[in-house]
């Protein structure tokens, strides 16, 4: 078997350090242009560069890069199932992982620059403008828990709109008729998805007699501004300030997920409310914070670590199946009830429609 070409080889040949060989090699200073030009000459005829590269392509066929925007992944047990189960079916299939930590002044990751990998799995919320950067370098992505309306990738994704939509349906069913949302709608999609899921159970459970529409209903009782900083900060205080301001509190809140619930718990107990006796509140995610607060939180299950094995599955898939159609996979979810709510009467003579 041909022995590999090393810079030492190059060196001895020319007599000239291992580190001018590597300068000139890496296109650093530090090495004349008459001696670099000799260096790159040598290294050419002698099957260096080819060598390298059936290195560099052996290495990156088994590793993937896994990018997560900072803003997420910091305190989030979500993203950090997710990861858990990429990294368990990576490992499963015999793949490394490259974990970078992404925000908008990030570039792109130099295993990416440098084709260190032979595909790369976003985890969260990423720019059109930034995903299309990473498209030009023609390795196959995932996204999971974000779908671009611009750049079409494969997207592992949560059935949100539908998990919402059972949510609220629970409150109505237990005879909750005046239930807000608490959630940032500019976060994320997810976010964004489970506020279309509690209008549209609003919309089709409740009827909008004294009010013009939904969005005027939700307007009423919903905490919809820039509140996932209060959130991710543990800021209780500010948290019941934006409650001082609704005009009547509502009988319930759905929260876009567990860690708001937890601190709007937090915020009403502060203000004197009991929870669920005066108002209910329900989350979205089913993490270990759900059944750490107290009440332990009714909540909608998403199945995280599947998320991230099907992630690293559906790249393997695509890494032998370029041509195909990209496809969003969405993951059905299920209602986890708890302590957080009550079943105040029964409004209804039969069943409501169910979805």
């Amino acid at each position: 078997m041909k022995r590999r070409v090393t810079m030492k080889d190059i060196a001895e040949q020319l007599n000239v350090s291992v580190n001018a060989v590597s300068l000139a090699l890496n296109d650093k200073k530090g090495v004349g242009k008459e001696t670099r030009n000799r260096i790159l000459n040598k290294a050419e005829k002698m099957g260096y560069f080819l060598e390298k590269a059936k290195y560099k392509k052996s290495l990156s066929n088994k590793n993937i890069c896994i990018l997560i925007p900072t803003q997420y992944y910091r305190n989030s047990d979500f993203y950090a199932k997710v990861l858990l189960g990429v990294e368990e079916e990576a490992k499963k299939n015999g793949y490394e992982i490259l974990i970078n930590f992404t925000d908008k002044l990030s570039g792109i990751p130099d295993c990416v620059k440098e084709s260190r990998v032979c595909g790369i799995i976003v985890i969260g919320r990423i720019s059109d403008e930034y995903l299309m950067a990473l498209k030009k370098h023609r390795l196959p992505i995932v996204v999971v828990d974000h779908s671009s309306m611009a750049e079409p990738v494969d997207c592992i994704l949560t059935n949100n709109k539908l998990g919402s939509y059972r949510i609220t349906r629970l409150l109505i069913s237990n005879g909750y008729r005046k239930i807000g949302f608490f959630g940032d709608l500019n976060y994320s999609m997810s976010i964004k998805e489970r506020f279309f899921g509690y209008q549209e159970a609003i919309h089709n459970l409740i009827p909008m007699n004294g009010y013009r529409n939904v969005s005027r209903y939700a307007l009423e009782y919903s905490i919809l501004g820039n509140v996932e900083q209060f959130v991710i900060k543990q800021n209780v205080l500010k948290i019941m300030d934006q409650l001082e301001q609704l005009e009547q509190l509502p009988q319930a809140f759905v929260c876009s997920n567990d860690e708001a619930a937890v601190q709007m718990i937090h915020a009403l107990q502060q203000m004197g409310y009991r929870v669920p006796e005066d108002i209910a509140v329900v989350g979205f995610d089913n993490t270990p914070l759900s059944t750490i607060i107290s009440p332990q939180l009714t909540t909608v299950n998403v199945y995280k670590e599947f998320m991230g094995r099907a992630a690293v599955q559906r790249l393997i898939w695509r890494i032998s199946h370029l041509n195909e159609p990209f496809e969003n996979i969405v993951l059905n979810v299920e209602i986890v009830e708890r302590e957080s709510n009550l079943f105040l009467r029964k409004q209804h003579s039969q069943p409501l429609p169910y979805m």
